[in-house]
């Protein structure tokens, strides 16, 4: 045992640094990023993008009147029937709960609408 703990530590004091783990003189490392340089800043104006970026007109203002009418019938209509369909333990009324699901319906449904809307682009 000690016979091969002496020849692995003579075979490890006479390795040499092989030729890929020399530091090279023909190759340079990066460069040092422009982001970190002392007092950099942005570009000038006129060397800046002057192309106008142009956004498209969408159908998003139509989306969302669809949307939200289609969302505040069918929640509305939901509404007053789940609160119709009761034991008779509201007060008799059901304007309210109707009302209410009609304005949370037009809401969630013009923000869909809108949202689908703003993907179809004008003609």
């Amino acid at each position: 045992m000690i016979r091969l703990l002496l020849l692995s530590c003579l075979l490890l004091a006479g390795v040499q640094s092989a030729s890929a783990q020399t530091a090279s003189t023909g190759l340079r490392g990066p460069a040092p990023s422009q982001l970190f340089a002392f007092g950099a800043r942005p570009a000038p104006v006129a060397t800046r993008d002057t192309v106008a970026k142009t956004i498209p007109p969408t159908q998003w203002k139509s989306g969302m009147l669809i949307g939200g009418g289609l969302g505040a019938l069918m929640l509305g209509y939901a509404g007053n029937a789940l609160c119709n369909d009761g034991d008779g333990g509201s007060d008799g009324s059901c304007f309210g709960p109707t009302v209410g699901s009609a304005l949370l319906g037009a809401a969630v449904g013009g923000t869909v609408g809108a949202l689908i809307g703003g993907m179809v682009p004008e003609r």
